[in-house]
């Protein structure tokens, strides 16, 4: 089976951004452009249930729980958490190392973007702790943070899966990847690491994910600002 999946979005219960759509409103857009999988990563938060994996279903929908967490200032997608009790924004490497023992499945994101919170010289220490690499829909033709992600994947015998990290419902459906697998996390997971995946992309639109840019650094100034009083 062939699985239209996107494991990296954001929605109004992110903690750390003020977004205008719910969980449940990004499960129905999802279901309209026939997502058959996804998850809801927001930062240090699980926003997972089972009354929300039921409605995710009857829109015939995977939801696998899912959170951006920090380890060590660095964001890093985890997954198979929602029987987890964990302090999702202070991890350690050493956390991570136990998490993933326990069975859940790990992703970079956007590893080599130039921003504090992105891996960088951290996936290439710790690289056996990631089952998978980012390849991220941020991205327009002459700029690609994503290419370094993609060498680096290809040099270390990683998958690379895409995916939108998105923050507005209107990013959906540049960057996804198609999975060949049976409809449950564990089949899926094991597809990726596989390799039996095939990456959909092409470059967002300016206009859309700059003021979505835009918006999510005025959140963190105003945040960071509120912080220091």
């Amino acid at each position: 089976m062939r699985l239209k999946c996107d494991f990296h979005i954001h929605t109004a219960e992110d903690p750390r951004h003020q977004l205008s759509y719910s969980a449940k409103d990004l499960i129905e857009r999802a279901a309209q452009l026939g997502y058959d999988a996804i998850s809801i990563t927001n930062h240090n938060t699980v926003t997972y249930n089972p009354e929300l994996a039921e409605f995710a279903a009857s829109k015939g929908v995977l939801l696998i729980p899912g959170v951006e967490a920090t380890v060590m200032g660095k964001h890093v997608l985890i997954y198979g958490v929602d029987e987890m009790v964990e302090n999702w924004g202070k991890l350690t490497f050493f956390d991570l190392k136990r998490i993933k023992a326990k069975g859940a499945f790990v992703i970079a994101p956007h590893p080599f973007y130039p921003n504090y919170n992105c891996l960088g010289g951290f996936l290439k220490r710790f690289p056996r702790l990631f089952d998978a690499v980012e390849y991220s829909h941020l991205y327009i033709k002459k700029v690609n943070f994503n290419l370094r992600a993609q060498r680096f994947a290809r040099n270390n015998g990683m998958p690379l899966i895409g995916l939108s990290d998105a923050h507005s419902l209107k990013q959906l459906d540049f960057t996804f990847t198609l999975i060949d697998a049976p409809k449950d996390p564990a089949s899926i997971f094991q597809a990726i690491r596989d390799g039996r995946t095939t990456i959909v992309t092409r470059p967002a639109k300016v206009v859309t994910s700059g003021i979505v840019g835009i918006k999510l650094f005025s959140t963190f100034l105003f945040l960071l600002l509120l912080h220091r009083l």
